[in-house]
């Protein structure tokens, strides 16, 4: 069960997201409206002394401003501004340790050039409101420092009077579109200096941008403006064991249709099979996914700005996942109460409701490489297609069960469907599954029985499985059916120091003496299994689900008694 301590590092982390372009708005629309402001009411003196102490007051001493070039034009109502840089005191950082006073986050910007046209210098002047056309902010380079300290250190967005912090003196900021290209930006964690996330070529467009209290509370505005498109190049940010690399690339946004999406989502292990397993100390899977074309529609986002994303519908056009054990590590002890799939979605660091999520087009395979015979099995899954209905991990939701259909073909030979209920954020962590596989050669079996049985199923027919199964933290209970005739096994052994498996005349006699060859067997009824399985609190929820759907086939081919090495 996961602990207290477990449950704070949870919220910590999603504390640490942060709408990180609202850290350039902040600085550059001050710049924007303190250089006309003070251009237009201190003409006689220097516009850059004045301006830079404006921008250290309005943050606390935290900045400091320095750029080599700006104009102004106030006839035509143009501003630009050459290699802007913003950098954090670490003065008076360190002073603010001591005062116990240190913030959130502090960041470093570099931008190349900003221009500003269509300036209405006389409404700077009278009404303190910068109107204009067009900002532009070019190839930007953001560094964003997290310190985890600080009163806001698990805030998710900026404050509610955020607005005012753009203002300053001034009372309003409207600009017909603000244009961001070429970004870049970088999230490391201060302490330890570790890489958190590398953001690459943001192209970053707000439509009618209004920044005053009445814009605030627009419903129809996101990020204060009426339309906000976004596209991302790259996003990659490292597993915190080093053991992955998360990417994503080429992202896009679009809040006036309400859709995000992305090219493609790779989970990309650093090391091949061998090394991985050579750098861990106990069993692990590991994970090798990718996700093609997925795109999330009807999105509400307003709710984008206090990180909930709400959407009807999420699609995944083709993914593919692949994982890798070996069962010579040992186990860890580790207790898996409260880690079933449906129990972790409140680790993940946003609030999420999605009506229907389709994948479609998918494989998963799942490699297996066993510590005695160390020969891998295959269990492929083809052609799988998949429809969720509420994935969320929303307390509130007025709906608390979770739904997903998925039909494969098994091996690419036969057709397997499965139907999961989950119930969320029930204390035992309750979920259902029922399923039906079609008729398949039992020698087709042999590619996952010889290397992790280890045996060889030399004749048979399997002519269909059923089950219908319910479980929680602790067990599994069901029936299952298994339909099957002529079935004659072969056992594999391998003797000490040998190489490879053979088979063994006398146990494989013994083994199709012992059980039963067909199910039913002449014209008597078809023998359906009543299981139930205490759960290993080591183990995962496809475990516990194999393991009695297993139990059911056990006992219906007539093995009384398995053979398992409790380590493994």
């Amino acid at each position: 069960m996961r602990s207290n301590s477990e449950l704070k590092v949870k919220r910590e982390t999603r504390g640490r997201i942060k709408i990180v372009l609202i850290s350039i708005l902040i600085f550059v629309l001050a710049i924007v409206g303190f250089g006309f402001f003070y251009w237009t009411t201190h003409k006689n003196k220097i516009v850059k002394t004045e301006l830079e102490k404006a921008i250290v007051k309005n943050n606390n001493g935290f900045y400091k401003i320095s750029y080599d070039d700006m104009k102004i034009d106030e006839t035509a109502g143009y501003l630009s501004v050459r290699n802007m840089k913003v950098r954090f005191d670490s003065a008076r950082y360190q002073s603010s340790q001591l005062e116990n006073k240190v913030p959130s986050m502090v960041f470093n910007i570099d931008i190349p050039e900003i221009n500003v046209v269509g300036v209405r210098t006389t409404r700077a002047l009278l009404d303190k409101e910068i109107v204009g056309r067009k900002l532009e902010i070019k190839n930007p380079i953001i560094d964003l420092q997290y310190t985890y300290k600080g009163k806001d250190a698990i805030r998710n967005v900026p404050t509610q009077e955020i607005y005012r912090q753009i203002l300053g003196d001034m009372d309003m900021i409207q600009i017909d579109s603000v244009l961001i290209t070429g970004a870049q930006i970088r999230t490391s964690n201060r302490n330890s200096g570790k890489l958190i996330i590398d953001v690459k070529n943001i192209d970053f467009s707000l439509m009618d941008l209004r920044i005053d209290s009445a814009a605030y509370m627009d419903s129809t505005r996101f990020l204060f403006a009426k339309g906000v498109n976004a596209n991302v190049d790259k996003i990659a940010w490292p597993s915190p064991n080093r053991l992955y690399d998360y990417i994503a690339k080429n992202i896009s946004l679009n809040s006036t249709a309400g859709t995000l999406s992305v090219n493609q989502i790779l989970i990309r292990p650093r090391l091949g099979e061998n090394a991985f397993v050579n750098a861990i100390p106990t069993q692990d899977d590991r994970f090798n996914f990718s996700f093609s074309n997925v795109v999330f529609s009807g999105i509400d986002v307003q709710k984008l700005s206090d990180e909930y994303l709400k959407a009807e519908a999420m699609t995944i056009s083709r993914s593919v996942f692949k994982v890798y054990r070996d069962l010579a590590r040992p186990r860890d002890k580790k207790n898996r109460v409260g880690y079933y799939p449906h129990q972790v979605l409140d680790d993940v660091p946003l609030v999420f409701n999605i009506k229907k999520v389709n994948v479609r087009n998918s494989f998963v395979e799942y490699k297996e490489r066993n510590h005695i015979t160390r020969q891998s099995g295959l269990v492929q899954f083809y052609n799988v297609n998949a429809t969720m209905t509420n994935f969320t991990n929303d307390k509130h939701a007025s709906i608390k069960v979770m739904k997903a259909f998925i039909s494969s073909n098994f091996l690419n030979k036969t057709p397997l469907r499965s139907n999961w209920t989950f119930y969320l954020f029930h204390p035992q962590g309750r979920f259902e599954v029922s399923g039906t596989m079609g008729a398949i050669d039992g020698k087709d079996l042999n590619a996952l029985a010889e290397p992790m049985g280890p045996a060889s199923i030399k004749e048979g027919n399997f002519n269909g499985l059923t089950f219908d199964l319910r479980g929680n933290d602790y067990s599994m209970n069901g029936t299952v059916k298994l339909l099957y005739d002529n079935l004659k096994v072969a056992l594999l052994e391998k003797d000490k120091g040998a190489t490879e498996t053979d088979k063994k005349f006398l146990t494989s006699l013994l083994a199709n003496f012992v059980i039963k060859n067909s199910n039913p067997k002449g014209d008597d009824e078809v023998r359906v299994k009543q299981v139930y399985l205490t759960r290993n609190t080591n183990r995962s929820l496809f475990y516990l689900c194999w393991k009695t759907i297993f139990q059911g086939i056990r006992e219906t081919v007539g093995i009384k008694q398995p053979v398992e090495v409790a380590s493994k």
